[in-house]
């Protein structure tokens, strides 16, 4: 489809500056076969100009959809629309967290919720296979603890492993789109902190100690262990607000300041 004909089928959004139109715009054209998978998007200056929104607006939604998987920028090439696009990833519930940067701490409080029931689950349903292979991401966890963006590949891989041994489709649905609205806030947090390899031995510890109950099948403790995995890590957060993680600009809690949101 040709960038004209496209135009045609654009409706200007009056208002600037608000990520969540035009994202509903693009899911727009999704759903009425304007734009398929496959397809590339306009450029970054067409694209503002035909949805008469600000470039940053713009970005900041493509981020977005990007984050969610629904878009893919290929280097030298431009921006298509994924497969994913018509899998149902475009839902209100991952535009909301997504975009405000408040929702940090409800993401969190979700994660750990889920996690908890998550920890159970594969405690009680894991497979011999399953153990080994959590115990071999374990240790390329410890050998990575001076380097922490190649740690966290690994935890994150770790937590996938006990994800697909708890064998829930719809909590390992959701957890794939929390955990690509939490890659880079984990990496900066990780930077962030004065003494890294302490963070990090600290947070192989936690590690461990899941692993340990999930792999002797006590699925209450399991859950447990992992709850006090992500209060330890919402703690690190809140118990801050002068981090560069928060809103300088903001006064009170750290929770206070992680709820304030960009427009």
């Amino acid at each position: 489809m040709g960038n004209n004909e496209l135009a045609g089928k654009i409706d200007p959004i009056k208002k600037k500056s608000v990520p969540e139109e035009i994202i509903s715009q693009i899911r727009r054209l999704i759903d009425t076969g304007a734009i398929s998978a496959g397809s590339k998007l306009p450029s970054e200056r067409e694209f503002a100009r035909m949805l008469n929104v600000s470039r940053p607006s713009l970005r900041e939604a493509l981020r977005v959809l990007s984050l969610l998987g629904v878009l893919e920028n290929r280097p030298g090439s431009g921006t298509y629309l994924t497969s994913a696009a018509h899998q149902g990833t475009i839902e209100p519930f991952s535009i909301l967290l997504s975009l405000k940067k408040g929702t940090l701490m409800d993401i969190l409080e979700a994660r750990q919720g889920l996690e908890g029931t998550v920890a159970r689950l594969a405690a009680e349903r894991r497979t011999p296979g399953e153990i080994e292979r959590m115990a071999g991401m374990i240790e390329k966890m410890r050998d990575s603890i001076r380097l922490p963006e190649e740690y966290s590949r690994y935890e994150l891989e770790f937590h996938k492993m006990i994800i697909d041994a708890a064998r829930n489709n719809i909590i390992a649905d959701l957890m794939v789109k929390i955990y690509r609205m939490l890659v880079d806030v984990r990496n900066f947090i990780r930077h962030y902190e004065d003494d890294p390899v302490s963070f990090l031995q600290k947070d192989l510890a936690s590690h461990e100690k899941i692993f340990r109950f999930i792999r002797k099948g006590d699925g209450k403790e399991a859950s447990r262990a992992m709850i006090d995995h992500h209060q330890i890590f919402m703690r690190s957060i809140e118990d801050d607000a002068d981090s560069p993680v928060f809103n300088k600009s903001q006064k009170g809690s750290g929770r206070a300041a992680l709820r304030s949101t960009e427009r």
